[in-house]
């Protein structure tokens, strides 16, 4: 069994590794450009509030991103503090807030989004787009299939 399993490509780690040196590489190029220092997970969310046309709350974020509460209100806090975002009553309910992005917010994201269109374009160099094109439909095969698998397993999640 051992044997059967060293002997295999592990697409899963491959993945994982890919995926963390692009962050990196994002992270970088928005360090070299931005004295503040914002993660991309960060950046993601910011990039995705900046967009929306209706309200957004912390909880649709939750939905959107799948991340645990605390995680989330770990970056929610992390994005008020260095004034990307703010959160504002809506209809006099002191409860319940929008998370909008300010002009700051805006600035930051026009960075992040500059560094990894520069990151997608290097990493993509010498690469004919018809094999970018199928790299793109594979993974989102496999990420579907990954989405599947087991499905009918609950699994708990760590707050």
């Amino acid at each position: 069994m051992l044997a059967d399993f060293d002997s295999r490509r592990h697409l899963g780690f491959l993945f994982d590794c890919t995926a963390r040196d692009i962050k990196k590489a994002v992270g970088r190029g928005v360090t070299e450009v931005s004295a503040d220092n914002c993660n991309v997970k960060n950046g993601w969310v910011l990039g995705f509030l900046e967009r929306q046309t209706e309200p957004v709350f912390q909880k649709d974020l939750e939905k959107i991103f799948h991340f645990p509460k605390s995680t989330l209100a770990d970056m929610i806090q992390t994005l008020e503090k260095s004034g990307y975002i703010a959160k504002v009553p809506v209809d006099g309910d002191g409860r319940k807030k929008q998370i909008i992005v300010t002009e700051e917010g805006k600035k930051f994201n026009s960075i992040a989004e500059t560094q990894i269109l520069a990151v997608d374009d290097y990493i993509t160099q010498g690469i004919p787009e018809e094999q970018i094109e199928l790299v793109v439909e594979v993974l989102e095969k496999m990420r579907k299939n990954a989405q599947d698998y087991k499905s009918y397993v609950e699994v708990k999640k760590e707050d």
